[in-house]
């Protein structure tokens, strides 16, 4: 666990315990007085400061799977000629290396996880027309089918 979160959640309860109100502390934290007295509580219930392990399935896609996923994106887009890598074609990659489909969703997450980041209509010139500009924009958002990720 980060070293950080744990001195943040020993100084609440230290506030806690010399009778400082959970508003007080929040306040002076910088944390929400929703966080202070969940971990004042949870203190009292366990004795403990540490997460308690998280349900849910893990993932298929380890560490070094990513890598060879994202690296397999990146020639992608040199050997197509693309300026981006969409959510639907890392679902399909995902698909063919593992046999298993992903969601759009999850395929979302995973390319933020490698670093890729979503490219948004930007188009902005100095003799531009700004009404124009935003017509260009709204335009190509009604008709953009898909969402575009590069890497940065």
């Amino acid at each position: 666990m980060n070293d950080a979160k744990l001195k943040i959640r020993e100084l609440i309860i230290k506030l806690s315990d010399s009778g400082k109100s959970c508003r007080y502390i929040s306040d002076v934290i910088g944390v929400g007085k929703s966080t202070v007295s969940f971990w004042v509580s949870r203190h009292k219930k366990t004795g403990s400061l540490l997460d308690l392990p998280r349900s849910g399935k893990p993932t298929k896609l380890k560490g070094s799977l990513l890598k060879v996923i994202c690296k397999d994106l990146l020639h992608f887009t040199i050997r197509e000629n693309k300026a981006g890598v969409s959510t639907k074609i890392l679902v399909d990659k995902i698909e063919k290396k593992l046999g298993k489909k992903y969601t759009m969703r999850h395929a979302r997450r995973l390319l933020r996880k490698m670093g890729f980041s979503l490219i948004t209509p930007r188009s902005h010139h100095i003799k531009g027309n700004k009404i124009v500009r935003e017509s260009f924009r709204n335009e190509l958002k009604k008709n953009l089918k898909r969402s575009i990720w590069v890497i940065q």
